[in-house]
């Protein structure tokens, strides 16, 4: 008798495991959906909020959200308003019950619906923990309607061609785990045109870019002289590029920073020359004819 309930109680506490404990939960998977609810173990949920910077003013979407977790630790802890996607109702109600329970359902609410149809617009933060094949099939959506700025983690799985802005693992008893950031870059593809007036020289500008996810590579036309740009960055709104140039016998460096405002940028410039360096306000109309989508933001890998 006794042995049989050494078993028992054996076999409640592997089912049900004491929540201090740090598990893997096993997954459970109705073959009508896409994807397995699989739960974050919280060492992970708390990373990917700590590596998206989560603060009380952002909006966060976990899409799949299973049992609620992160969009409830993220309310609870961080202060933030949260919406969880799922299109599994029992995972909705699960959700919602787990709301009440932690004090949250003013922040938080769960909606019952296709990931593929579901508006996230609004979202400063996405989590995601998917599939890969998922991710793939719902980048394109990502791209085109979230806000550049916003803020996208992963956790496990990878967008493939579209490098991860960052990357970190959580180590777990059971298995390593990997997480996934991401920043919604603006689209800055196109032809851009200022003028910058010395007291010796006006110097036309064209700036010819094109882009890929984050990656940017063109050139920059200084009165019709094309100079290739380099250490190109687009993180959000903010774009930062630098060219080399030869003028009036110097080796000038131009650093150029701007934050994009639709089809505007407004920045500095930083020039350095052998003898001396300086700072200019540069401000850039794009033709808006010339804007291409973001390459490979409608392709899968």
């Amino acid at each position: 008798m006794k042995k049989t309930m050494i078993i028992i109680l054996f076999a409640v506490l592997f089912i049900f495991p004491y929540e201090g404990f740090s598990q893997e939960p096993e997954y459970l998977w109705d073959y009508q959906y896409d994807v397995p609810f699989v739960p974050t173990p919280y060492e992970v949920v708390n990373e990917m909020l700590r590596m998206a910077g989560v603060g009380k003013n952002d909006v966060l979407y976990d899409l799949g959200c299973g049992d609620g977790r992160i969009v409830i630790t993220a309310a609870k802890e961080k202060g933030c308003r949260g919406i969880g996607i799922d299109i599994d109702p029992q995972r909705i109600e699960e959700s919602e019950n787990n709301a009440a329970i932690a004090g949250v359902t003013d922040k938080v609410k769960f909606l019952q619906q296709n990931l593929f149809e579901a508006d996230f617009s609004e979202a400063t933060v996405v989590t995601l923990y998917l599939l890969q094949t998922v991710n793939l099939e719902l980048r394109p959506k990502i791209l085109r309607v979230l806000k550049p700025g916003t803020r996208v983690v992963s956790h496990d799985f990878s967008m493939k061609d579209w490098e991860a802005d960052k990357s970190t693992e959580v180590k777990l008893e059971r298995r390593t785990h990997s997480i996934y950031f991401w920043v919604i870059p603006a689209n800055v593809s196109g032809i851009w045109n200022w003028t910058s007036s010395t007291e010796t020289a006006k110097d036309q500008y064209v700036l010819e870019l094109h882009q890929r996810f984050q990656k940017i590579h063109g050139t920059l036309f200084v009165n019709g002289s094309g100079l290739t740009i380099e250490r190109s960055e687009s993180k959000g709104n903010e774009l930062q590029f630098t060219v080399g140039r030869t003028l009036e016998g110097q080796i000038v460096r131009m650093s150029f920073k701007g934050t994009v405002k639709g089809n505007s940028i407004e920045g500095t410039v930083q020039i350095d020359a052998d003898s001396a360096t300086k700072t200019i306000k540069w401000n850039a109309k794009r033709d808006p004819t010339t804007i291409s989508p973001i390459e490979g933001s409608d392709k899968l890998h």
